[in-house]
């Protein structure tokens, strides 16, 4: 039996082949039914439009940020718009450490929210994004 393998529930014969897996399955391995998470597209996109956003040169807080730091902005700033808590504390040296779930672990659809969240923002900031 092969490691890892996932299959996308799409209908009757994909349902059948996850059972015949699990059916198949040595004793003591786990078996995960989840939705599914963001697309390569939408992880693509948001990643272009936090580089965008750096390129700009636009400023927060007294500073440029490059595409990781806008990364971590815009996934706070869409938490907190979303009622989401952010969990602040002090580090191992003494550092303020923001504790929130990453981007690679959002669904589709929360991706989905999280650029339109960024769009937006872009948008009232006069910050120009590539085309798809």
């Amino acid at each position: 039996m092969a490691e890892g393998a996932t299959v996308q529930l799409v209908g009757d014969q994909t349902r059948q082949a996850a059972c015949r897996l699990i059916m198949r399955a040595p004793e003591g391995w786990v078996v995960r039914i989840d939705r599914p998470g963001r697309t390569l597209r939408q992880s693509s996109k948001f990643w272009a439009t936090c580089g965008d956003v750096a390129k700009s040169g636009f400023t927060w807080s007294g500073t440029t940020h490059d595409k990781q730091g806008w990364h971590d902005l815009f996934l706070a700033g869409w938490n907190i718009a979303k009622q989401r808590p952010v969990r602040l504390l002090i580090g191992l040296e003494g550092e303020l450490v923001s504790l929130m779930r990453h981007s690679s672990t959002l669904s589709e659809a929360e991706m989905a929210e999280l650029l339109d969240y960024t769009s937006a923002w872009c948008a009232m900031h006069d910050i120009a994004l590539r085309e798809d």
